[in-house]
């Protein structure tokens, strides 16, 4: 909701900050008399709509969420998106026409210093505006404030425009800013398709790229006791992204143990940008297993806890290979070693203990967490 409400402050200011700039193009047109930068007074008027309507999605968004709307008001900063990315393609169409009119328009303009001086302001104001809107975008991630960011560099280019074309009016030059404003209308109207797709995309809860879910995926399956991904799928909501995703733990865990590991999963979903998720656990497809048996002197250990270091195994349909060796955390105490080793066997998810001896502490651990004891040898366990 911060992050609502910061994207809210910053649209709030573009639009204040826009307006003053529009009714600025409108006196230095009147004074200089130049058709170019009336044009250029009447598109940064045209900003003020998609702006203004970000600032309105982006404030009705920031609503809390209500019996009418239980998922909250996100989606109105994907509407406001999808109206600024249509008055880019308006504005690249005014451009358009301005410019191929411009191709044969003779006229003269006065107060030639003033009128450039002001240009210059004008586009550096703008270029301000359009980093301000950027920053903001990318560390709240708004849709709405990015399309208004890259509509705002279109801004900057159009101003470059209209100086060109001004200077161009001072010497004679009546073609120059018409031609290149036929190609940054061009530009400016691929910008607004691009826009508008990914606001229509957002509307109709479309995924997100394949890259940036694998990059989820290996943060899910980082989470200790995690045996896979069965599913993932992500939407985006106004600047938040939301998951659904089904993952495999091992069998015979309790209730305690698999809400633990889902709060785990959407600590490590946070961290990568998901603002809300649903974690479903579920057991592993495959009749897989990871084996963990106690070593020492490159041999079996007898004694579960005084080992000082495990052999992991995954056993797929009855074969087994060895997957790493780690150290017995417990090693060299004097007392709890067996509940050292057993914490860090739970923690990486381990199926079952192979053991000829272990304490009732340590085996309590392990089958609280869905941990399988199998004893070997047990005509030689005390």
């Amino acid at each position: 909701m911060k992050d609502i409400t910061t994207g809210e402050r910053v649209a709030k200011n573009v639009t204040i900050v826009t307006f003053f700039l529009a009714v600025g193009k409108v006196l230095l047109a009147y004074i200089t008399g130049s058709l170019a930068i009336a044009a250029d007074a009447f598109h940064s008027f045209s900003d003020l709509i998609p702006i203004g309507a970000a600032w309105i999605g982006l404030k009705i968004a920031s609503r809390p969420r209500d019996e009418r709307f239980p998922f909250g008001y996100y989606k109105a900063e994907n509407i406001a998106a999808f109206i600024a990315s249509g008055f880019i393609l308006l504005l690249a169409y005014e451009i358009f026409i301005e410019s191929w009119a411009r191709l044969s328009l003779e006229s003269a303009v006065k107060y030639g210093f003033a009128g450039i001086s002001s240009l210059i302001v004008f586009t550096l104001i703008s270029a301000y505006l359009a980093r301000y809107q950027y920053t903001a975008a990318k560390r709240i991630n708004s849709q709405a404030l990015m399309v208004n960011a890259k509509e705002t560099v279109m801004d900057v280019f159009s101003t470059i425009v209209v100086l060109v074309g001004f200077i161009g009016a001072m010497f004679s030059y009546y073609w120059a800013d018409g031609v290149v404003g036929l190609l940054l209308s061009v530009f400016i109207a691929y910008s607004g398709l691009i826009s508008m797709k990914d606001s229509i995309m957002a509307l109709m809860d479309a995924g997100i790229p394949k890259d940036e879910v694998e990059k989820l995926k290996k943060a899910v399956i980082s989470v200790p006791r995690i045996r896979g991904v069965k599913s993932i799928r992500v939407r985006r909501s106004g600047p938040f992204l939301m998951a659904e995703i089904v993952v495999a733990v091992p069998g015979k865990i309790d209730v305690a143990l698999a809400d633990s590991i889902a709060s785990d999963v959407e600590s490590s979903l946070r961290e990568k940008g998901i603002d809300h998720s649903i974690i479903h656990v579920e057991p592993p497809e495959k009749m897989e297993k990871v084996i963990a048996v106690p070593m020492e002197r490159g041999g079996i250990a007898r004694v579960f806890g005084s080992a000082p270091e495990f052999a992991v195994y995954r056993e797929i349909k009855g074969k087994r290979e060895l997957v790493k060796k780690i150290k017995n955390p417990g090693f060299g105490l004097e007392r709890k070693r067996g509940v050292k080793a057993a914490l860090a066997l739970t923690d990486m998810g381990v199926d079952v203990v192979e053991v000829e001896k272990i304490g009732k502490d340590s085996r309590e651990i392990l089958e609280r967490a869905g941990v399988k004891v199998k004893v070997v040898n047990e005509n030689k366990t005390s």
